[in-house]
């Protein structure tokens, strides 16, 4: 994408840049809202004439897969963004009943507890007195459990009632107790329950759905694994996420090379007060030593070279002159195709221009008309042929 950087052009590409990602939003057009990601002038936080911002346009309308995009590849980013009548992107979420776009709000940090400016109802309040009922359910179950713990690397896959059952399990039985289980086991009626929180189901999809899961290899992993999300704790997008891994790498690299620049003095003083300690008689070595490392140096220096430039000339040994060749360019190989005349071509091959509906009526009606008059034409031609010929046999 090529943008102009002139400021009424910057300026129109910024209202069209928004107002398409508004009607994409509102549309659910996933592949508009990704190409809009890479533009610089688009403004996430935007807001038309009733105040609505791209992220509550579709949360509203329940496209999670742009909430989602949304979220997590445009930084900067406004949950709080209120529009004219004082709502936020959940409370519109929560009214409509769009159940996976409350969740991935809760979890990326939308304030539940928010209030609106005319009824001063938090989302919560506004799910109930609208009839969603199965929002407010999900928002519960959620503020029950809000943070997910199997999406963290220290997360370890070990029921913690496993032992207490399994001692209940080994533990010796009375026979009262025996003849209890087996009443209880015989007259009970089993009818369907939704399974116990913590409990054996709830484990197996904490397992399956973990990081570090042993029964499914997970093809993606997230960004920060050392932060799983949570209700009420903001999430930043991957932009934002790499920039901080980024400066955290950069820092630690600076911080490694000042240690080694550091070593490196150390060493360095400490050759230097050894070399003051040694005797006379071992300089002469000490400078044999010397020389041979450097023409081993110089040795693996001119190895890297191309062969043409190891060639040294006899005036300056020590300088390599490369040797220049000017020759004339070959004459060119290219001869374009001359194009036919669009008369010999197909027609259907280029674009033609659209036939209006009423343009086409006229033609047939111009095209029927004339037949009617070639038709009245025949039909006198044929009486006048009749009539001539009726005279001649009355003549005669």
């Amino acid at each position: 994408m090529t943008y102009d950087t002139n400021s009424s052009n910057s300026s129109k590409c910024e209202t069209h840049c928004i107002t398409g990602l508004l009607v994409a939003c509102y549309q659910g057009y996933v592949d508009i809202v990704i190409a809009l990601s890479q533009c610089p002038y688009v403004d996430v936080n935007w807001q038309d004439n009733e105040g609505n911002t791209a992220l509550i346009t579709a949360s509203q309308a329940g496209h999670i897969t742009t909430t989602n995009y949304l979220l997590n590849y445009y930084p900067g980013l406004d949950l709080e963004k209120r529009n004219v009548h004082g709502f936020t992107a959940l409370m519109k979420a929560c009214m409509q009943g769009r159940s996976d776009c409350v969740r991935a709000l809760l979890l990326a940090g939308a304030d539940m507890h928010a209030m609106d400016t005319s009824r001063g109802m938090t989302a919560l309040e506004w799910a109930r007195f609208t009839g969603r009922y199965e929002t407010s359910y999900l928002v519960h179950k959620l503020m029950s459990r809000p943070c997910a713990e199997q999406f963290c690397e220290h997360y370890k896959p070990e029921w913690h009632k496993m032992k207490e059952l399994l001692a209940l399990a080994n533990e010796t039985k009375t026979c009262l107790q025996k003849i209890a289980e087996c009443i209880r086991s015989t007259f009970t009626f089993n009818y369907f329950n939704d399974p116990k929180e913590g409990g054996v189901m709830d484990h197996m999809v904490r397992v399956t759905t973990a990081l570090s899961s042993p029964f499914i290899s997970m093809a993606c992993k997230t960004v920060c694994p050392e932060t799983p999300p949570c209700v009420g704790k903001r999430r930043y997008s991957v932009q934002e996420i790499l920039r901080e891994q980024n400066d955290q790498e950069k820092r630690a690299q600076e911080k490694s090379s000042e240690n080694r620049k550091e070593k490196s003095s150390q060493d360095s003083h400490s050759t230097v007060a050894s070399k003051k300690k040694e005797r006379r008689s071992s300089l002469q070595t000490s400078g044999l030593q010397v020389s041979q490392r450097n023409k081993v140096v110089s040795s693996r220096r001119a190895s890297l070279l191309p062969l043409h430039l190891l060639s040294r000339s006899s005036v300056r040994p020590g300088i390599v002159i490369p040797k220049v060749r000017v020759t004339r360019a070959p004459q060119p190989t290219y001869h374009p195709e001359k194009m036919r005349r669009r008369s010999s071509v197909n027609p259907d091959i280029y674009l033609q221009l659209p036939k209006w509906r009423y343009k086409e009526l006229k033609e047939e009606r111009k095209k029927a008309e004339e037949e009617e008059k070639k038709k009245a034409e025949e039909a006198e031609k044929q009486k006048q042929k009749q009539r001539s010929s009726y005279q001649k046999r009355t003549f005669t």
